[in-house]
């Protein structure tokens, strides 16, 4: 007697049986289990045998119903033994079901991982506040009328323009200007390094409100021409490039072979400047521009050169509205007394955090949503499998659920119960999926670009993305726990006592539940799939764009000049010896100097036509600049429509000439001959004329709206900024290596290291979305996965509950093809009711991303033909193993079962 006690102890404790009579209901299985064994043994059952057979009884209804009657319902209290007892029965319960527990876990930790990186990419780029003092009253300052690389208005303006504003504004506290970051080369022991370098003014610093980590910040001395520069190290700099050197105050550091600064603070740890990507190493006065970067003479005194950006810091009590309305009156003041700037243009302010975004702004958000949409899918397609295991656990727990309802459980305290085994098991995942995060951002940042990675922004893991895994575990734990658990707790308590039929489980609502999962999973999946596959297309679409140059067989080389301290005279011999000794390289065709690198222009100078200024200065807008070498068109495969190309007869000493694209000459002259008409560069009033007509090529970006551009010969605009072009006879990556060392063998001291090729420059120009669509697929194929092996499960589990049903047909006569026609047919069905509400959710998102697909459409045929081929195929394999098995179902074995 003893030794069933101690069995019937186990189990109840098991169980969690709590009742008023507990210790009778004991005893009084105890003894029905003895009495069972001595029937069984009367009967010749061996011991072993009777002893297990007894056992087993003791799990079925029979004794859970004996347990009823032995309670009366007076006596039934609540089983209530708080969240505590919750925990320790979910965990007991995982114990026993180790692989159920593992394959959720890892499941959802997938989904919760994806969704993460992904907040944790939009954290950083667009979430994380800049490390300055009440940033809320910080704005910029944006050029609308002129459109930059983005498509947006531009953030700069002219130097003048910012001191004028600066010293007649009534609205601000502060103005500060800081220009485009600069690449500088500094002395190192055994050569040079590249660094970023970012010129600022004077106040910059403090109208962010800023204190050093070391050292000091500028002295308004310090910014004026003739000054020895100055330099603040970023803390990132000062502790990768610099070792955090403790004594790095006061050092002298030379900077492009002949210019000395002197190192006087280091900025606080977090900041990197004004930016969301991109950061610099340094900072140096305004003043400092021009020697760092010769072939920008005189921009700190020509209004029509727009090259600083502004952050001012708003009066207490001045709305942005009112300094706009101020700063407006300025700005018109200054266009109607220098008539030398674009007049049909006009300032407005904006949040110093959208102006920090830059040409990035609009991409980013537009992709961090997109991206944010996708993996909500699949962490939807994760809980919908994470359900269907739930569902399918408990039809197996119905008889212990039951006997909890008639033990006097209320619905809600079991309810209770099962959310909290879900949220241990999302807790677990949101942990596991942080750690999967963490790591996949770091293995996507280590794709960056090598020559801007110290300068690149790293992710950042902080208490928000922390508080955004643990807000997604809850939710998902809700998610796919609650629907479950509504239905698992529905009060069939006689019939899952009893036993009545192993088909009871299968309630329409049931049914129904697990037919929507399986239609959501196909339709969450079909819209990741086409969206990967849309911007997949578009990718490769703008791959094929003609750029308006040949990329194919083009180098390009940095070598810098101005940077290795070359005055004109030796900048003039350099590039005419280059371009004799690389002829004589094996391979190179062709070799010119120009000073623009293709995809990375913004326009940047006006014009005024001769005969017609007053009316040609209200409608001009900047325009890209270039200047170019003999021989340029010929190596970068832009044709001439019109005119001539530069030859070696235009020279300083003759007439000034230039060549526009069919851009410039269509707005110009619409419908007239641009040959031999002459304008001047606002600023110069050297007038040049237009010999020749070169095809409109993309200067910004790759699709862009055709934008007017403008030629100068080298030798009549000359520069110690140009950047070398090379058009060879195979492909260029194989020629670069020796032009690269005949470079070097002409000057040792040279920076020839950034090479690249044509077909480098469009992956760079293409780095973002590459980006974004490798995510996509990841994503997508991920997606895919999860909804396969959901879609697997739940068609193996409805065969499985239907085994009688099928086992009855194939008693009356269906053949295993009829059996597999009809479960693979009922399946296709509700997938394709999924792929249905799959394309139109896909439709809807691909008209908010047309902007960013490089001219395919939305509504794309062939990726929505690849993504329905894809995972109508898929599907169907998911349908058809489940079918082929339960065609092979034995008759009288499911018969005899149920």
């Amino acid at each position: 007697m003893s030794d069933w006690k101690a069995e019937v102890r186990k189990r109840v404790e098991r169980a969690e049986i709590r009742a008023e009579r507990e210790a009778e209901i004991v005893e009084e299985l105890t003894q029905h289990l003895d009495d069972r064994y001595r029937q069984l043994r009367a009967s010749g059952t061996d011991e072993g045998t009777a002893r297990a057979t007894t056992l087993h009884e003791l799990d079925q209804s029979d004794w859970m119903t004996l347990q009823l009657r032995s309670t009366e319902p007076a006596a039934r209290p609540a089983i209530g033994f708080g969240l505590r007892g919750d925990v320790r029965y979910a965990l007991r319960a995982f114990r026993r079901s180790p692989g159920f527990a593992a394959f959720v876990i890892l499941t959802l930790a997938l989904g919760i991982g994806a969704n993460t990186a992904v907040f944790t990419i939009v954290n950083t780029l667009l979430l994380n506040p800049l490390p300055v003092r009440e940033p809320s009253r910080l704005v910029a300052i944006e050029t609308t009328g002129t459109i930059g690389r983005s498509g947006r208005p531009v953030q700069v303006i002219p130097y003048s323009n910012l001191q004028d504003i600066a010293g007649r504004n009534q609205v601000f506290d502060g103005m500060a200007g800081y220009s485009n970051v600069n690449a500088v080369r500094i002395a190192r022991e055994g050569g040079t390094e590249r660094v970023f370098a970012e010129c600022v003014t004077s106040q910059f610093f403090e109208v962010l409100g800023l204190r050093p980590w070391r050292g000091r910040f500028f002295q308004p001395e310090e910014d004026r021409p003739g000054s020895r520069p100055a330099i603040v190290l970023s803390y990132k700099a000062w502790q990768q490039r610099f070792g955090g050197d403790p004594d790095i105050i006061g050092r002298t550091l030379r900077l492009n072979g002949t210019e000395e600064a002197t190192v006087v603070g280091v900025a606080p740890e977090g900041f990197r400047g004004i930016t969301v990507v991109f950061g610099p190493d340094m900072w140096m006065p305004a003043s400092s521009l021009e020697r760092l970067a010769p072939q920008q003479r005189g921009v700190l005194s020509d209004r029509t050169q727009s090259m600083f950006r502004v952050a001012a810091r708003l009066k207490t009590g001045i709305t942005m509205q009112q300094a706009e309305a101020n700063v407006r009156v300025i700005d018109s003041a200054l266009r109607r007394q220098y008539r030398e700037l674009t007049q049909n243009a006009r300032v407005s302010l904006l949040p110093i955090t959208i102006a920090a975004q830059g040409d990035f702004a609009q991409p980013l958000v537009q992709g961090s949503l997109l991206l944010l949409i996708v993996v909500g899918l699949v962490l939807l397609i994760c809980c919908s499998n994470a359900a269907s295991l739930f569902l399918a656990r408990a039809s197996g727990r119905r008889q212990e659920i039951a006997v909890r309802l008639a033990l006097g459980a209320t619905r809600w305290r079991l309810i209770r119960q099962l959310l909290t085994e879900c949220t241990l098991l999302a807790l677990a995942a949101g942990a596991l999926g942080l750690s999967i995060a963490w790591q996949g951002c770091n293995l996507l940042w280590s794709l960056r670009p090598p020559e801007v990675a110290l300068n690149f922004v790293d992710p950042k893991l902080d208490g928000l993305v922390v508080l955004f895994a643990l807000g997604a575990s809850l939710v998902t734990a809700v998610v796919f726990g609650l629907a479950p658990a509504l239905q698992a707790s529905q009060p069939q308590v006689i019939d899952a006592i009893k036993e009545e039929a192993r088909s009871a489980g299968r309630t329409r609502s049931r049914v129904a539940f697990r037919n929507l999962l399986l239609v959501g999973q196909v339709a969450f999946s079909l819209v990741a799939l086409i969206t990967a596959a849309l911007f997949l297309r578009g990718v490769g679409r703008a791959y094929g764009i003609d750029p308006g140059y040949q990329t194919a067989h083009l180098g390009i080389v940095m070598a810098n000049q101005g940077q290795a301290g070359y005055d004109a005279i030796r900048a003039d011999t350099f590039y005419k010896d280059v371009k004799r000794r690389l002829a004589a390289v094996p391979g190179v065709t062709v070799v010119t100097w120009a000073s623009i690198m293709p995809l990375w222009n913004n326009p940047s100078r006006p014009i005024v036509i001769a005969g017609d200024e007053e009316r040609r200065r209200q409608d001009t807008a900047p325009m890209v600049a270039a200047t170019i070498d003999t021989g340029y068109f010929a190596t970068t495969g832009i044709p001439l429509t019109a005119g001539r190309d530069f030859t070696d007869f235009d020279t300083s000493t003759s007439p000034a000439v230039a060549i526009v694209n069919q851009a410039m000459a269509d707005r110009m002259w619409p419908g007239q001959n641009p040959i031999g008409r002459r304008f001047h560069f606002y600023g110069e009033p050297q007038l040049r004329e237009i010999v020749g007509v070169a095809r409109t090529a993309n200067y910004s970006r790759l699709g862009e709206a055709p934008q007017p551009c403008v030629y100068v010969p080298l030798a009549q605009n000359f520069s110690t900024g140009m950047l070398l072009y090379v058009r060879t006879q195979r492909d260029a990556a194989s020629v670069m290596a020796e032009v690269q060392r005949t470079l070097l063998n002409i000057d040792p001291k040279l920076d020839v290291s950034d090479a690249r090729t044509g077909s480098k420059v469009l992956d760079q120009a293409l780095f973002a979305p590459r980006i974004i669509v490798g995510l996509l697929g990841v994503f997508g194929l991920l997606g895919l996965a999860l909804a396969s092996i959901g879609l697997y499960g739940i068609v193996a589990y409805s065969m499985g509950q239907r085994r009688r049903e099928i086992g009855v047909r194939v008693a009356l006569g269906a053949s295993e093809s009829a059996v597999r026609r009809l479960v693979v047919g009922q399946g296709m069905r509700l997938v394709g009711l999924g792929l249905g509400l799959g394309c139109g959710i896909a439709f809807l998102i691909g008209r908010g991303i047309s902007g960013m697909l490089y001219g395919v459409n939305a509504a794309d045929p062939v990726s929505y033909l690849a993504a329905l081929a894809v995972l109508a195929g898929v599907a169907f394999v998911a349908c058809y193993l489940p079918a082929r098995r339960a065609s092979r179902t034995d008759p009288i074995a499911a018969l005899r079962d149920e």
